[in-house]
């Protein structure tokens, strides 16, 4: 009897153990198109109370009013504002916590509005608060604040029917298990980073259709993101799944070819044959192509391909064709069409031999060199020097650290957050950076 009254206890103690108070989260909005969840519990590299101690500016997180035992909650709203939700545990604690930053000048006095609080942090993310859950939302303008403010109190009233942790965001979120985990819309990243995401997808596919989810790491100013492409509808899950399934592992051929200062590269291992479909249906792809695919059959090219290739992309220019492609090949017969290229150029472009096997593009917006090795190596870029560094070894590289995290991988995308300012870009890294730290790089490999 002692005995079978014991397994009860200790069942029901289990089962209460896991049911977490989540009703906090409910202030998240259902549609919010990216979920990135942090436990500070678990968290270790990065200090695991510092997820708010940039933004309220403090050195103790103890009486502050906020329970950092539950997961830290970042989320993009269904009209693209950025936002941070925590659990509060009291009220009165975190409103005086507050107003003691305001006495010291770090942000304006809290005011009460349909029965909520709030205050500006950081000159452009609107804090507001209930007894449940703080939200920190932004950023916006002073003009925006009182129209930010009446969103947020309306994410405050919401219950679980309204909230996040009934959408199928939430339940692939809450599957992973790390330190810090994220599942988001490739449509809810900036643009500069979809691409490589989302090879694989059928072109006909709606951007909402294809995610991410990813596990995370924070050390030294890198974050590292193990992750997958994947989606919610069985046919476009289905075309991925499969498209992945052409990836080999990266040998490091071009991993020192990526100078440190550029914006961002993708680094795979393909045969050309299988790879070229992927590249064809993906949308982003094809609009850095669009610049020179009219003169270049670059199609022809990536068909040829047999091992290592590496896209770097040294900074973004709406219009004018910014990247560099390196990648062993397993073929050139490609190059016995050039004359033919040359003939057919469209109106106001040219294709000029610059030297042996190596010839490029120029037109009044694009200007693209390219040519093969003896070995076999196509190198191309924007310019001689660009085009010649495709497949040298870069002054000041990535670091061998980041280069180990790659080589053996079956894709890995390198994002150099140092390069981006303003646009919804700028938005992600100002708000990274107080919850994460100095975050310079983001390594992303295939799970």
């Amino acid at each position: 009897m002692m005995k079978r009254f014991a397994l009860y206890i200790l069942g029901l103690v289990t089962i209460l153990a896991s049911c977490t108070d989540n009703s906090y989260l409910d202030a998240v909005p259902a549609e919010s198109t990216a979920l990135i969840a942090m436990d500070p519990g678990k968290m270790s590299g990065i200090n695991n109370v510092a997820v708010l101690k940039s933004l309220l500016k403090v050195s103790n997180m103890d009486k502050t009013g906020l329970d950092l035992s539950h997961k830290v909650m970042l989320f993009e709203a269904p009209d693209g504002n950025l936002g941070v939700c925590v659990k509060v545990n009291s009220e009165s604690s975190l409103t005086e916590t507050i107003e003691s930053l305001a006495m010291k000048g770090a942000c304006p006095k809290p005011i009460e509005r349909r029965g909520f609080h709030f205050t500006m942090l950081k000159d452009s993310w609107v804090a507001g608060w209930s007894d449940n859950s703080l939200l920190i939302m932004g950023p916006v303008t002073i003009d925006k604040q009182a129209e930010m403010q009446q969103q947020i109190a309306r994410y405050l009233k919401q219950d679980e029917d309204n909230g996040i942790t009934t959408s199928r965001l939430y339940a692939k979120l809450d599957s992973l298990d790390a330190p810090i985990t994220m599942v988001a819309q490739a449509q809810a990243l900036p643009a500069q980073f979809v691409a490589p995401f989302t090879l694989g997808a059928p072109k006909d596919s709606d951007p909402s259709q294809v995610l991410i989810s990813a596990e995370m790491k924070v050390s030294k100013g890198i974050m590292t993101m193990k992750g997958q492409t994947f989606s919610f509808n069985k046919r476009v899950d289905k075309a991925i799944k499969e498209a992945t399934a052409n990836y080999r592992p990266i040998k490091g051929k071009y991993l020192a070819s990526m100078p440190q200062d550029a914006m961002m590269g993708m680094f795979v291992n393909v045969d050309g044959t299988k790879f070229l479909p992927m590249m064809q249906s993906n949308k982003g792809v094809q609009a850095l192509l669009a610049g020179i695919n009219t003169a270049v059959d670059m199609d022809n090219i990536i068909r040829s391909v047999d091992g290592d290739m590496a896209i770097i992309t040294p900074t973004y220019g709406e219009n004018s064709l910014t990247m560099s492609m390196s990648a062993q090949l397993g073929n050139i017969g490609w190059t016995l069409d050039v004359d033919y290229w040359k003939h057919s150029c469209p109106a106001g472009g040219k294709i000029v031999d610059w030297q042996d096997k190596a010839w490029y593009y120029t037109d009044n917006k694009t200007t693209f060199f390219f040519g093969v090795t003896p070995d076999l190596q196509f190198y191309s870029g924007s310019s001689k020097e660009e085009a010649l560094a495709s497949i040298a070894k870069a002054q000041k590289p990535l670091s061998d650290e980041i280069q180990q995290m790659i080589a053996g991988q079956r894709l890995a995308m390198v994002i150099n957050m140092n390069a981006f300012s303003g646009d919804k870009a700028g938005a992600v890294t100002s708000m990274l950076k107080p919850i994460f730290g100095n975050v310079q790089t983001i390594v992303y490999t295939l799970k």
